[in-house]
């Protein structure tokens, strides 16, 4: 991934496309409105088009042509002013796809601490199912293992987590 530059921009406006995105390979893409299928061409918005990928909005045709963003945007021939390309990618970097990747990175850490949660959880219900099955076993690790088709040493370490997991508990 890089960040946008102007000559992205240029090449957008010239293009005649209708919106600029980001997709999630990090390349930027240009499209029509009718290609989107949930969601609204909003400038930092995210849509879902017809190839059912996610982009991310940057930049409507309409900003540059109507003046409302840049209103000294295009020169004398309707070219898009080089200068003003460069401003409008930095500002596109900073508000747009700083703030987006940002938010993207936050919730993909706060994932990863719920599915981490869920696997502690579930190796402490497997640890406590082995010492279980060990005590079945009349404490017989090696009986357990058999019954488990596990590895003695699997086995061992798995009674001894659930015994610091108890202790930990009793100690809380």
């Amino acid at each position: 991934m890089r960040p946008i530059t102007g000559a992205d921009i240029i090449n957008f406006y010239a293009s005649r496309d209708g919106l600029l995105a980001l997709n999630s390979a990090g390349d930027f893409i240009h499209m029509e409105g009718h290609e989107i299928v949930e969601g609204n061409a909003h400038a930092n918005s995210f849509v879902i088009t017809e190839s059912e990928e996610e982009v991310q909005i940057l930049l409507g045709r309409s900003a540059i042509t109507d003046g409302d963003w840049f209103p000294d945007a295009l020169d004398d021939d309707g070219k898009l002013i080089p200068a003003v390309a460069d401003e409008m990618a930095h500002i596109i970097n900073q508000d747009g796809i700083l703030p987006s990747r940002a938010r993207k990175a936050i919730k993909a850490g706060e994932d990863w601490k719920k599915d981490e949660e869920a696997a502690q959880q579930s190796a402490a219900r497997r640890a406590a199912a082995v010492a279980e099955v060990v005590a079945y076993c009349g404490g017989n690790q090696s009986a357990a293992a058999r019954t488990l088709d596990l590895d003695q040493s699997t086995v061992n370490k798995l009674v001894a987590k659930h015994r610091r997991l108890l202790d930990a508990t009793a100690n809380a």
